[in-house]
């Protein structure tokens, strides 16, 4: 038997190679709803191992037995001596026996790696050229016999079988909520509104809408339970990573304070005052009433003159004060009250976290209400479909080695046209960031494009002419410098380069000129 910092260790490899799975599993790119849901109800499952092997692993490093803290002794004491007596032991196990099979922990962890639907077309393809190459009589089991892919994934048969026993047809495998039931009982509930079941999918959660005195009724806290239970299982089934503890933390937490504050929707008369609202309860019967005349009716009836009798005697005789008997009644039904209204409060959270999936519902409900019989059992009879955004992914690959640039109809240009044109040859423009460019042509029109013009303008130099073809900052830089003392040379050289003529014919420079116009000789 192992000791126990031998089963320490092995709790914390076990712990690593859950981890490692979830990794896996994540990694996969999955596009059926079906293996994405079996997914996360493997994490989940890989997640409950890892708390429970954690949860171990602290008791024993709580050691309360002292056992961990006495082989430590032990080892201490002994030191190399009691290492080779455990090897030797080893040694003489396996000696005796030979042929044991040892399965690598790995090998219980690797099928979390591959996956299911890779596996799935590669089958496909194979068989498809097994029957292209003659084999006319089962090709599957030519295929199965003639390669390795008996590879383990996470789906196997039991997943499927429970899979199809989690969901009723209406929820499609969690795509969608099925109410159906609860909206039964909604239905049999008094002096409710008769909707049908679309309308009721948007106002099963406007529980304010309900008739506040008719809320102590126990077939409506019954229904209000079961919408919470089959929320809360929805949850479990089909979203097994949510995390619902958190959520019901945080909505009693908010419950609790707007019940503090009288701003619970539907409850505010009587959540802050447990007087108000109380005109028609009978504490002495403990019984609410919805009219006056029937509460009237109750107050002179004989049933309630007798129990109002029976707790004077009870408060004569000692066994306590009927103030504090009606007082204890109505503290009950502000109990009853508060507890209900809990109940439409975790509905209502839950109703606003699958908002998404109840949306979708009425759409599928919808949807299906056009269909014919037969177009129905179809639907059901039919493969789930793949995600859409998925199958658009798998449409653009396309084939293309060479790594042409794609025409107007998004796939590769002919090789002539892409050698015709010079695409091959590719131009860098560092004063665009090193924008790269295909061809002469893209790149002689790109300086005319606004974000050259604008990274030119950003080094302080106008986009001209002169520009046009110098790609590099520094060869920019020195040409705008050069270009500069250019100018700077004409504007002093002006008055030399310009020649004037007086009334004479003689020719003087333009300074010559007006020095001897402004001395009056000429």
């Amino acid at each position: 038997m192992d000791g126990i910092l031998e089963q320490q260790r092995q709790g914390y490899e076990d712990i690593e190679r859950l981890e490692q799975a979830i990794v896996d599993l994540m990694l996969q790119n999955l596009t059926k709803h079906r293996y994405r849901l079996v997914r996360e109800q493997k994490i989940n499952s890989l997640l409950d191992q890892i708390q429970a092997r954690s949860k171990l692993l602290i008791d024993m490093e709580a050691d309360s037995t002292g056992l961990r803290q006495r082989e430590i002794d032990g080892m201490v004491e002994k030191g190399f001596d009691g290492f080779y007596e455990r090897l030797a032991s080893i040694h003489s196990y396996h000696r005796q026996h030979p042929d044991a099979v040892v399965n690598p922990p790995e090998m219980e962890y690797i099928k979390y790696k591959n996956n299911p639907e890779e596996i799935e077309e590669k089958r496909r393809k194979l068989v498809l050229k097994a029957k292209e190459s003659g084999v006319e009589q089962n090709p599957e089991l030519a295929v199965i016999e003639s390669e390795s892919l008996q590879m383990e994934t996470f789906l196997t048969a039991e997943d499927d079988e429970k899979l199809d026993t989690m969901f009723s047809g209406e929820e499609r495998f969690g795509r969608y909520v099925d109410l159906n039931e609860q909206y039964e009982l909604y239905l049999n509930l008094k002096d409710v509104k008769h909707t049908s079941y679309l309308d009721y999918l948007v106002e099963f959660s406007r529980f304010e809408a309900y008739p506040r005195k008719k809320k102590n009724q126990q077939k409506y806290v019954e229904y209000l339970q079961s919408l919470r239970e089959y929320f809360e299982g929805f949850f479990l089934r089909a979203m097994p990573l949510f995390n619902v503890p958190k959520t019901h933390r945080e909505a009693e937490e908010e419950f609790a304070q707007k019940w503090q504050k009288g701003e619970v929707a539907g409850w505010q008369d009587d959540s802050t005052d447990s007087s108000s609202g109380q005109s028609l309860f009978c504490a002495a019967c403990k019984k609410q009433f919805e009219k006056d005349t029937t509460f009237a009716a109750h107050i002179n009836s004989r049933k309630h003159k007798k129990t109002v009798a029976r707790l004077q005697d009870e408060q004569k005789n000692g066994e306590g004060s009927a103030d504090a008997v009606l007082e204890r009644a109505l503290d009950e039904k502000l109990e009853q009250d508060k507890e209900t209204a809990w109940l439409e409060h975790i509905v209502r959270t839950y109703a606003l976290v699958l908002a998404d999936k109840i949306s979708d519902t009425k759409a599928n409900v919808e949807r299906r209400q056009a269909l014919t019989e037969a177009e129905r059992n179809q639907e059901i009879d039919e493969e789930e479909p793949e995600f859409a955004e998925d199958d658009d992914d798998k449409d653009d690959q396309i084939y293309n080695p060479l790594n042409l640039p794609l025409g107007w109809d998004g796939k590769p240009i002919p090789y002539w046209l892409y050698k015709l044109h010079g695409l091959g040859v590719k131009f860098t423009c560092e004063i665009c960031g090193n924008a790269v460019h295909r061809g002469r042509k893209a790149y002689e029109k790109h300086f005319q494009e606004s974000r050259h013009a604008t990274n030119m303008r950003r080094l302080g130099i106008p986009n001209t002419r002169q520009f046009h073809g110098v790609s590099s900052i520094e060869e920019a830089l020195s040409l705008w410098e050069r270009i500069q003392k250019e100018k700077k040379q004409e504007v002093a050289n002006s008055d030399t380069f310009e020649e004037f003529e007086d009334s004479e014919g003689n020719v003087f420079n333009k300074k010559t000129y007006f020095d001897l116009k402004r001395q009056g000789l000429i």
